[in-house]
């Protein structure tokens, strides 16, 4: 949905400034900036041990009837980093 919003919104800025009227355009490119820069930090955090990180996994899913759930996130990131697991920030 994010895309939508931001295709919609350049071609309103393309618009703009073909009409002259350059200010408005500027500003709806400021906002455009914004929410695609936005849009590019939610990657999140990465394992930096994909293997320990599966099986952790694993047997963390085994224990949860809901998955993916709070709970169960929450439990798969207390037991990958108890292991000695970390995070990249990509």
């Amino acid at each position: 949905m994010n895309d939508v919003i931001l295709n919609k919104l350049h071609k309103i800025a393309m618009a703009f400034e073909d009409n002259g009227n350059e200010e408005l355009a500027n500003e709806l490119h400021d906002v455009f900036l914004k929410l695609s820069a936005k849009k590019k930090r939610k990657s999140g955090n990465k394992p930096n041990d994909p293997a320990l990180y599966s099986r952790c996994k694993s047997e963390v899913k085994s224990k949860f009837e809901v998955w993916p759930s709070a709970y169960g996130s929450m439990a798969l990131t207390k037991l990958y980093k108890s292991r000695g697991g970390t995070y990249s920030s990509k």
